[in-house]
């Protein structure tokens, strides 16, 4: 009897700490395994904006999570993003950039990649292919930028403003800043951006696009690295909550 008593405790002991340890390992699997709702997360979204700046103002660089900014983006409905840096460094590193964000594809998205045609851009770096309309599907457009192309892009627009004033072709007084924009906007191929999401600590955009910014909503996130899809989302919230009035 005793034998029998001792062998149940001893069942009943395994058996909780067996129950004990599933419990542990079950939210971590969940975690590990479970994709984001995107489609059902993109209701949420009061509103999407349709180009996204990522503002990277930190020294080291991680393409797997800016991978995930861009696949998480482009899945939730925008359709165009910027990534800068000031230096350049992710715009040479473009190939790099294209084989994570195919891996995060891989991990959203599962075997379904065709649904998310992204396409990358750089000026001194082009990748995948030139500009085409955007697919039916989930489609954005990635353009990589640095320091020299917000400056660069006023000094060309403000150069060929001057040589169409010399040459007859506009009076000094019939140029407004619609004129420029409208110039800026085709020499880009590239939209205001709606939200601008700012990764560090320095409390400076550090020259991105210093002309497109003027209606921007900025938001800052003290990194980019280690950014879970939550802290993404919730960002995108916040944007749209916001009460944009444009000066008035």
């Amino acid at each position: 009897m005793r034998t029998l008593l001792l062998r149940f405790i001893h069942y009943v002991i395994s058996l909780g700490q067996f129950l004990y340890g599933l419990l542990l390992w079950l939210p971590v699997h969940s975690l590990t395994w479970k994709k984001p709702s995107l489609e059902a997360d993109r209701k949420l979204l009061k509103k999407v904006p349709a180009h996204v700046g990522f503002l990277v103002l930190e020294e080291d660089f991680s393409f797997r999570d800016l991978a995930n900014l861009i696949v998480w983006s482009v899945t939730l409905g925008v359709s165009y993003i910027s990534v800068y840096d000031f230096n350049g460094e992710v715009k040479r590193n473009s190939l790099l950039l294209q084989q994570n964000i195919r891996a995060s594809k891989e991990q959203v998205l599962g075997q379904d990649l065709s649904s998310c045609d992204i396409q990358i851009f750089s000026s001194s770096h082009p990748v995948l292919r030139p500009p085409s309309a955007l697919p039916k599907t989930h489609g954005g457009r990635v353009h990589l930028l640095c320091v020299d192309d917000g400056r660069k892009n006023i000094v060309q627009t403000a150069r060929h403003l001057s040589q169409m004033v010399a040459a007859g072709m506009y009076r000094l007084e019939d140029i407004q800043p619609s004129i420029v924009d409208s110039m800026i906007q085709e020499s880009r191929q590239l939209p205001d951006p709606d939200l601008c999401l700012k990764f560090g600590a320095l409390d400076s955009l550090l020259g991105y696009l210093p002309w497109h910014i003027r209606l921007s909503e900025i938001i800052s996130l003290s990194s980019h690295k280690g950014i879970t899809y939550k802290s993404f989302l919730s960002a995108l919230i916040e944007y749209g909550n916001t009460d944009q009035r444009f000066g008035k």
